[in-house]
């Protein structure tokens, strides 16, 4: 397997996002925001007829309490930086999961800019990680080199390169979901501890 890895990384590497700049200040139509949507992440789809984001998708997103209802069939900037999030967790979170890690940022929905300044922080956060990744991925290309020889060397080392990014992200999605689980039950323990004080004002 002789490929330009830097190269490629590159281009693989090359994805859609949406700057914190570019999330519309005005409020949206449901049209409006899937279009914005598409146009600023549909390089990322696999497929060329893949949607970045439909109306039903929404709708199941409001249905599930991931997102807060539109007011006056409107959505505002705050539902765009949720929606972000979600189109990014969906890849390989479930529902429930999304919910439970969103559910303390629903909290700042209404407050002015607390949204707009954790989505900075965080994008900022990521693009300079990107970094640490790219490095990373190259390292993994080259372990899986001059590990076989014979006929069939390119596809196994292929296959070595291949499996060793994917148990990178299977070990990653193991430790984000064992912190998910730690966070709801902190969030069950604060439910459960409200309630009992509540229940105690009352006797």
């Amino acid at each position: 397997m002789s490929i330009n890895i830097e190269e490629l990384l590159k281009e693989w590497i090359k994805l859609d996002y949406i700057l914190p700049e570019d999330v519309p200040e005005i409020e949206l139509y449901m049209d409006q925001v899937t279009t914005f949507m598409e146009q600023k992440l549909k390089n990322n789809n696999r497929y060329e007829d893949d949607k970045t984001l439909t109306k039903t998708m929404i709708n199941n997103y409001t249905k599930n309490h991931l997102l807060p209802p539109p007011v006056k069939k409107k959505y505002s900037k705050n539902h765009i930086y949720l929606l972000i999030y979600i189109y990014y967790l969906k890849n390989f979170l479930s529902i429930n999961d999304i919910s439970i890690l969103l559910a303390p940022l629903m909290e700042h929905f209404s407050e002015d800019d607390a949204l707009e300044h954790i989505y900075q922080t965080i994008f900022n956060l990521e693009r300079e990680h990107t970094k640490v990744l790219k490095t990373s991925i190259e390292e993994t290309y080259q372990k899986s080199l001059n590990t076989f020889s014979g006929e069939n060397k390119e596809y196994l080392e292929q296959l070595s390169f291949i499996s060793l990014l994917s148990y990178d992200i299977y070990l990653k999605k193991q430790i984000v979901e064992k912190l998910i689980d730690e966070m709801s039950a902190s969030i069950e323990e604060t439910k459960q501890n409200k309630k009992e004080k509540k229940s105690a004002k009352e006797e």
